[in-house]
């Protein structure tokens, strides 16, 4: 049997309190092995539990529900087809599904600032008074002396005595800094990097704890209509119709930042707060209420053979014979996104998206007179705390506050067309050659993309409604019948068949 005396965590390394092997075991196996070691002076049990360290010291983890069950989606459609003249057929369809415990994450060990919230507003109090500084001490002392809303005696932040947690650093510009925006979740991250003493996280063993689990939920109803032609006597048709919402708590993989997913205090994907995840609830990331697709080939009737000019001389059938022209046409109404308040007002592990005041002017719009590139914006947001100016469409949250709902704001709406034009060079009975030009977004109408992956808007960002949204561009890794051109493409080849 041999006995260790290293210990590894997950994330450190104990050497001590195993015993001192002796020296033989560092020479030669000749040397034999000890028949006693020296008694360990740690039980290898104490190794379990890490310490409680401060949060910009504690390592992170992840941990999976211990109750983990295998997600399940559920679905169900029913359907009406009939044929109609002229070689069509429709189709109208009711498609359902429902996902139960789909895997979600987020983190489990959120800094909560509700115990601090009563001591954030005391400073926020004392720091709008005149000459006021966060503790109630007299900001410049050249002026009146500050009277103070509330006595640092008062305050339980300042009260309770502890090490690292002072006038000074309530006082302190970054203080400062987060009490002009309601931040009491930054207040509350601060803290925790300062002092153990106010227990903001959970555990303070660790720092994000990315908690993998079942909680995700999803409902999808739509209906579908399709007009189909077969492609005879030269035509062919398509058209399909969809008209339907996707609702969900969260949308993608929140572990795989390379999927679009991945924990960070900003992004869409992350719970904006792990105590209240009804509030997640709503408009699935990729909704689009609303898809119209319709495609279309035609063989133009003219030329040899056909059903003008069928005795076309040769030099005219070349021309204007043998001709055929494609096209696609796509229309999707805008997907959802939220506004972000750019302020933690509630937590120190996310954001809160921003108060809804004015829900008319709260959309996007075509404002007049803008220089800013592009032309969709907000209207911007000249007052931030709320309450101030209600006609402003923005406003912050109040402290320990979410803001409004998730993804309650709907991006520009989509459409393209797309043509092509086909002619065939018929030489000999054998040799043929076939032209084609193609139009990717043939009309070159702009597109713009959803501000939250292009500006991710927060209200309290300089260039809030400014570069709100810009074109759609095709990322490298897709292609461009996914996204469409941001402008028009015209691409020639030419093929020789025999």
């Amino acid at each position: 049997m041999v006995h260790s005396c290293t210990s590894t965590f997950p994330f450190t390394t104990i050497t001590d309190g195993c015993g001192t092997p002796p020296a033989s075991l560092t020479s030669t196996v000749a040397g034999g092995f000890p028949t006693v070691l020296a008694t360990p002076t740690k039980k290898p049990s104490s190794l379990f539990t890490p310490p409680q360290q401060l949060r910009t010291n504690a390592p992170p983890i992840t941990v999976f529900d211990p109750h983990m069950k295998l997600p399940t989606v559920h679905e169900w459609n029913f359907s009406i087809q009939r044929e109609l003249p002229w070689g069509f057929v429709a189709q109208a369809a009711y498609i359902g599904r429902r996902g139960e415990r789909l895997f979600m994450a987020y983190d489990a060990n959120q800094i909560n600032a509700d115990s601090i919230v009563p001591s954030f507003l005391m400073l926020q109090a004392n720091n709008n008074a005149t000459n006021c500084l966060p503790s109630g001490a007299t900001r410049d002392t050249t002026k009146p002396a500050c009277v103070p809303v509330f006595a640092a005696a008062q305050i339980p932040l300042l009260a309770a005595g502890v090490t690292g947690i002072n006038a000074t650093f309530v006082n302190s510009s970054t203080t400062q800094g987060e009490l002009t925006i309601n931040s009491a979740g930054s207040l509350a991250r601060r803290i925790e990097d300062t002092t153990l003493a106010f227990k903001l996280r959970p555990n303070q063993q660790f720092a994000v704890i990315t908690y993998i689990s079942n909680e995700g939920d999803s409902n999808y109803h739509a209906a579908q209509f399709t007009l189909r032609r077969r492609f005879s006597s030269g035509l062919g048709l398509s058209m399909a119709y969809t008209f339907g919402k996707s609702i969900d708590n969260q949308s993608v993989d929140p572990v795989g930042a390379s999927s679009g997913g991945g924990l960070s205090t900003t992004n869409s994907r992350t719970p904006t707060d792990i105590r209240n995840f009804r509030n997640e609830r709503g408009r699935s990331d990729f909704d689009r209420t609303q898809v119209l697709q319709a495609a279309s080939v035609w063989e133009l009737p003219v030329g040899r053979g056909k059903r003008f000019l069928r005795s076309s001389p040769g030099v005219v059938n070349h021309l204007l014979g043998g001709w055929t022209i494609n096209s696609i046409y796509t229309f999707q109404t805008g997907e959802p996104f939220a506004v972000r308040s750019g302020s933690f007002t509630a937590n120190g592990n996310h954001e809160s998206r921003a108060g809804v005041q004015a829900p008319v002017t709260a959309q996007l719009q075509t404002l007049p007179g803008q220089t800013f590139p592009g032309q969709v914006l907000f209207k911007p947001v000249t007052a931030l705390t709320c309450g101030v100016d209600l006609t402003q469409a923005f406003c912050l949250p109040a402290p320990g506050q979410n803001g409004a709902s998730r993804n309650i704001f709907v991006a520009p709406h989509y459409w393209n067309l797309d043509l092509g034009f086909i002619k065939v060079f018929q030489f000999t009975e054998r040799f043929k050659l076939q032209f084609r030009m193609e139009m990717f977004n043939a009309l070159n109408h702009p597109n713009f993309d959803n501000p939250r992956d292009v500006s991710s808007p927060s209200i309290t960002s300089s260039v809030f409604a400014r570069t709100c949204c810009a074109t759609v561009a095709p990322p490298s890794t897709q292609t461009i019948v996914q996204t469409g051109e941001s402008a028009r493409v015209i691409q020639f080849a030419m093929k020789l068949q025999f």
